[in-house]
């Protein structure tokens, strides 16, 4: 630890780097408020502690294919990315900013660069995955190829110019309230939801502000456990395009009420039973292998 903290300094005409593959690290790795000077690079190690950053400023933070009880990083500022690919990382015991059951924290924490979570399993069953409200993003998230969530993905308010995406992501076991995901009152570039995801609980992209497009190519949206939820929630949301050709129909109602779309792409699995959408605006329908929805307000 005290090499982060620059205990040694670095030599001129190099670049200072801490790095650390197939290791087995004991104890609690606690970083909380500290100003870390070094790159720090973490492959294949097992961690048996939870890792505490709160409130940390560092440059890039590199934990690919580890083992890891927790990471705690609200409040924490990244220079350059967070890589997380391949880890698996599992809920903490506990946290300052979240009661319940949670395996990534970043709430109100601040990332120049991108995130890397594919092939990431973020495991919280029942509880939350991420914890990430009031994030701000420079580059976007990624969260592809084998990335598995089990609890909740919150990121309501975050700020993420570059886009979220998650194709072929698999979401499973939803937080107490049945939801796989929650960025609602977020702006964001892009959501993809495409080839292959899968959300075993609400999707809620309440009041989200989307300036490019929102895509479930070939998604599956399975809504709540107990169906009483819907499986898509997009109240006053905000959006160019909007893709609804999902490989096949949700298993719980679709709520578009209030939301208002430029362009809609449908098909003949596009829709529920249930589909709300009283005060739902759209300005050009561009239906793939269907008749424009009927209800809304073109």
């Amino acid at each position: 630890m005290a090499l982060l903290l620059g205990a040694n300094a670095a030599q001129p005409g190099a670049v200072a780097c801490l790095r650390l593959a197939g290791a087995r690290i004991a104890g609690h790795l606690s970083l909380a408020g500290a100003q870390i000077e070094h790159a720090l690079w973490i492959e294949e190690c097992w961690f048996e502690a939870a890792v505490d950053l709160l409130g940390a400023s560092a440059q890039n933070i590199v934990m690919t294919g580890c083992r890891v009880p927790g990471i705690e990083a609200d409040s924490a500022h990244i220079e350059g990315n967070l890589d997380l690919r391949r880890s698996v990382v599992e809920s903490l015991a506990s946290s300052p900013f979240n009661n319940i059951s949670t395996a990534l924290s970043l709430s109100d924490a601040k990332v120049a660069g991108g995130m890397l979570l594919n092939g990431a399993h973020l495991s919280a069953p029942g509880g939350l995955a991420m914890a990430a409200g009031g994030l701000v993003m420079g580059g976007g998230i990624y969260c592809n190829r084998g990335f598995v969530a089990r609890g909740e993905i919150r990121l309501v308010g975050a700020q993420l110019p570059r886009g979220l995406f998650m194709r072929g992501s698999h979401l499973h076991d939803p937080g107490p309230h049945g939801v796989a995901l929650a960025l609602n009152n977020a702006v964001v570039s892009r959501l993809d939801f495409s080839d292959g995801f899968t959300a075993n609980g609400t999707v809620k992209l309440r009041s989200t502000q989307i300036s490019d497009r929102v895509g479930f190519e070939g998604g599956t949206l399975n809504g709540s456990p107990d169906g009483n939820a819907p499986a898509l929630l997009c109240r006053l949301m905000q959006a160019v395009d909007v893709d609804l050709t999902l490989g096949r129909p949700p298993t719980g109602a679709v709520d578009l009420r209030g939301a208002q779309v430029s362009h809609l792409y449908d098909s003949g699995r596009s829709w529920p039973a249930v589909v709300q959408l009283e005060g739902f605006v759209y300005t050009s329908p561009l239906s793939r292998r269907r008749s424009p929805v009927s209800g809304a307000t073109p």
